[in-house]
This record gives structure tokens, sequence and C-alpha cells, in this order.
């Protein structure tokens, strides 16, 4: 279910974010980029299950921050958000 308008993000800086089996855009027209790259979470979190997708993505950016990269580094890292920002490029 896609539930666009999420003022709520903006003062994250979030412009959309998964939270299964929703999506939440902040903006009430989503680019087409941020629209591919959150649908390739929802396909990652089919292929390896909710709990796994949401564990590993927390671990990950948390080893991250734990090595010292900062937020937006640590977040760029996740194996899932490289393949999701590659996968969306090739769109």
């Amino acid at each position: 279910m896609v539930i666009k308008n999420c003022k709520f993000l903006k003062p994250f800086h979030i412009n959309a974010i998964v939270l299964y089996p929703f999506i939440l855009y902040c903006d009430r027209q989503p680019h087409s980029d941020i629209i591919a790259h959150e649908h390739v979470h929802i396909d990652q979190i089919k292929r390896d299950g909710v709990l796994k997708f949401y564990i590993k993505y927390l671990l990950e950016y948390f080893a991250g921050r734990r090595k010292g990269m900062s937020h937006y580094q640590a977040y760029r890292n996740i194996s899932y958000e490289q393949e999701a920002y590659n996968s969306a490029r090739a769109t």
C-alpha cells in the first residue's frame, strides 16, 4: 500500500520509507527514481523475509556507525541500499 504526502517525514530528511507492507512518500508526487528505489526494497523484503531484511539492515547500519562512518555513509554502505540505488539507476 502506498501512502503519499507524509509530511512528518520531512523533519527527519526522509523522502520515502518502506514500513512493510506500506511505502510512505514525503511528497505528493515522488520522483520516479524514489519510487523505483522503494519498490526494490519491497522486492528485497519479499525475497529475504521481513525479519531478516530489517535485522540485517539495522545491523549493517550500526556496524558502519561503530566504524566511525557518518549517518549518511553508514546508510549508503548498507547492502540493501546499494542494491536499491544500483537497481533504481539501471531502470
